[in-house]
């Protein structure tokens, strides 16, 4: 199945700083008024990469099924992870066109693509305006570390860039944020 992910780990949390008024610490300090009232929050996603199924350009079957089919398969296509980056994620010389009016012997999902590592967080801190009313700031920080996270190689058989990594998803970006409940 081209959903198969092998592993995954998700982290989610909340946490409020112990600080300020109603809180543990500094529930009087002047300093509640500066370290009062935070907040810090992380989503981690973690996982491990999706299976990539070869595909041909052609349908040489004759079969009358609409689209492309799989590739034949030579000899294992998956490199070590030293060989593998992302102008030659797998050895694309390892696959073939299948011959006229057969179908390709590759099974599903033979290669994976690049796993993937997302750490999202947010720093809030909440003001009251008054009774029942609260301003909220919000920093928020989306891939936090700024880890490159790849797209699956183009796996079209022959195709323009076979076997090229040609995308990734977004760098680090933060967003600042007011919000007001009532």
């Amino acid at each position: 199945s081209e959903n198969d992910v092998r592993h995954r780990f998700t982290f989610g949390s909340v946490y409020q700083l112990p600080f300020g008024r109603r809180r543990a610490y500094l529930r009087r300090h002047p300093a509640r008024h500066l370290a009062g009232d935070w907040s810090l929050s992380a989503v981690v996603t973690i996982q491990s990469g999706a299976p990539i199924t070869v595909q041909t350009q052609t349908n040489s079957t004759n079969a009358n099924s609409a689209g492309a089919q799989r590739a034949d398969v030579l000899r294992n296509p998956n490199l070590p992870a030293d060989e593998r980056n992302v102008k030659r994620w797998f050895d694309t010389g390892a696959f073939a066109q299948p011959p006229q009016y057969t179908f390709g012997n590759q099974g599903v999902g033979l290669v994976r693509a690049d796993g993937r590592v997302n750490i999202n967080t947010s720093l809030i801190r909440a003001f009251s305006v008054r009774e029942g009313m609260q301003l909220q700031f919000r920093g928020e920080f989306f891939n936090l570390p700024n880890h490159p996270n790849f797209g699956n190689a183009t796996h079209q058989f022959e195709g323009a860039g076979f076997g090229i990594v040609n995308s990734a998803r977004p760098a680090r970006q933060i967003q600042l944020g007011l919000r007001l409940t009532f």
